[in-house]
C-alpha cells in the first residue's frame, strides 16, 4: 500500500532550510572554551559523552534538549551537533526502538482525509513518543502533518517542526561529505540515512554494510540524479555497537551449558564442543572460546585464521565481514563425522531469525557461507549426522 503520510510529508517539507553551510569548515570545539576548525564535524563520543554529562558546560544534554522543545533558533550547528549526536551518550539509547505511539500514530494518519479528531489523537501520541525519542527525525515530520491539519500549514506549531526537522539533518550534513569512508555522514539511527537522502531527493539503489578501519559504514548506491552521485557513505558504528552488545548479553547459551543451538554475532569467533544428545539421535554444543574478532576475515588462506591441529570434537567458526562487504560464516570442523545443521539469520534492525542455507560441515574440512544480506547474527542449530 502506498504511504500516504510519507508522500504528502516530502511534498510539505521540501523547502528552504532554516539552516544553511556557508563555507567548508565549521567550528569545532575540543575544550569548553576553544575551538578548532575541521572541515566537518565528526562526533567525537568521548568528548560528547564528557561536555553532555556536565552540568556546567554549555553543552549539558538537558540544557539543550529544552531549548530545542522550544525551537529555539539561535541554536548553533555544534549545539545541534551535542544534541544529536550526543543522544547515543544517553542511557535508553536504541536505534533500532520501535515506538507504539509512533505506530499508532502511523495508523491515524496514513489516510487521503485526516480527520480531526485523528489528527488530534495522533498528536498526542506523537507529543509522548518525542519525549522518548527527542532525536528521532520522523517523529517532526509526522507532528508536522499533524499539526498542519489541526492548526494549519503556517501555524507556530507546524513550522516548529519544520525546525526541528531541518535542524538534524543540519547536524547530519554537518558531519561530512558523503563521498567516502574517511567523509561519511554519521548518523546515529540508521533509518536517518534514509530521511537525509529523501530529504536531497535521492533514492538508493541498493545498500551495503562495509566495515572499514574498525567501523561500520552502510554505503548506498544511488539512482541516477541530478548531481551524477553514485554513492553515498554512512558511518553508523554506534548502531552497530549497540547491536553487539544487546544481542551478547542475549545469547541463547550462558558458554557453559550443551544447547541445541549457538547465536553468532557479526565479529565473533568461537570454539564449540560437539557431543552426542542422549536423549535423540542429536548432537549438542558447547560455546568453549567467545571472542571478539574485529578485522575483515581473509577467507583466501585458511591457515591465517585455522590452526592445523585442535581438541577432537570441536568447531572453530568465524562470523564475520568479508570481501565486499559480504558476511562471511567460516568453520573448520575437527570432527570425523559429517553434519547437517539448520543455519537461521537475523538482520540488522530486526529482531526475527529466518532461515537460510547452509552447505554442511566436513570432517577435518573448511567450509563457507557467504551472505550478501545486512546480517547481524547467524544462528547455527539442529546439528545431525548428515545422511
Amino acid at each position: 500500500m502506498k504511504n500516504i503520510v510519507i508522500t504528502i510529508l516530502f511534498s510539505l517539507f521540501f523547502i528552504a532550510s532554516t539552516f544553511a553551510q556557508t563555507n567548508d569548515t565549521v567550528a569545532v570545539p575540543n575544550s569548553d572554551t576553544s575551538a578548532e576548525a575541521q572541515p566537518f564535524l565528526v562526533p567525537d563520543y568521548d568528548y560528547l559523552d564528557k561536555v553532555t554529562n556536565d552540568k556546567t558546560s554549555k553543552f549539558y544534554y538537558p540544557s539543550l534538549l529544552k531549548r530545542f522543545a522550544k525551537a529555539d533558533t539561535t541554536m548553533s550547528i555544534y549545539e545541534l551537533h551535542c544534541l544529536y549526536y550526543g543522544s547515543v551518550i544517553q542511557k535508553g539509547y536504541n536505534p533500532y526502538h520501535q515506538l507504539d505511539e509512533e505506530n499508532k500514530a502511523l495508523s491515524l494518519l496514513n489516510n487521503e482525509n485526516v480527520s480531526m479528531r485523528d489528527a488530534k489523537k495522533a498528536l498526542k501520541l506523537l507529543n509522548s513518543a518525542v519525549e522518548k525519542e527527542p532525536a528521532q527525525l520522523r517523529l517532526y515530520m509526522y507532528r508536522h502533518y499533524a499539526n498542519s491539519v489541526i492548526y494549519g500549514k503556517e501555524s507556530t506549531q507546524a513550522k516548529d517542526d519544520v525546525f526541528r526537522y531541518y535542524a538534524l539533518i543540519e547536524a547530519i550534513w554537518a558531519s561530512g561529505s558523503g563521498e567516502s569512508y574517511e567523509s561519511a555522514f554519521h548518523v546515529a539511527v540508521p533509518s536517518h540515512a534514509y530521511d537525509f537522502m529523501h530529504y536531497f531527493g535521492f533514492s538508493a539503489e541498493s545498500q551495503e554494510l562495509s566495515p572499514h578501519n574498525g567501523q561500520s559504514f552502510d554505503i548506498y548506491t544511488l539512482e541516477e540524479n541530478k548531481y551524477d552521485i553514485e554513492h553515498l557513505y554512512f558511518n553508523v558504528s554506534p548502531c552497530l555497537s549497540f547491536l553487539n552488545r544487546m544481542f551478547s548479553s542475549a545469547d541463547l547459551n550462558d558458554d557453559t551449558t550443551p544447547t541445541t543451538s549457538v547465536d553468532i554475532n557479526i565479529g565473533t569467533r568461537m570454539v564449540l564442543k560437539v557431543e552426542k544428545d542422549s536423549t535423540n539421535k542429536g548432537y549438542l554444543l558447547t560455546v568453549v572460546e567467545k571472542d571478539e574478532f574485529k578485522d575483515t576475515l581473509d577467507i583466501s588462506n585458511f591457515s591465517s585464521i585455522f590452526p592445523d591441529k585442535n581438541d577432537d570434537n570441536t568447531i572453530i567458526v568465524y562470523c564475520a565481514h568479508g570481501e565486499g562487504g559480504k558476511v562471511f560464516l567460516s568453520l573448520k570442523s575437527f570432527c570425523d563425522e559429517a553434519f547437517e545443521y539448520d543455519t537461521f539469520m537475523r538482520l540488522v534492525g530486526g529482531h526475527n531469525f529466518v532461515s537460510t542455507s547452509n552447505s554442511g560441515i566436513f570432517p577435518h574440512a573448511a567450509m563457507n557461507e557467504i551472505w550478501s544480506d545486512n546480517v547481524a547474527t547467524i544462528r547455527i542449530s539442529n546439528l545431525r549426522s548428515m545422511k
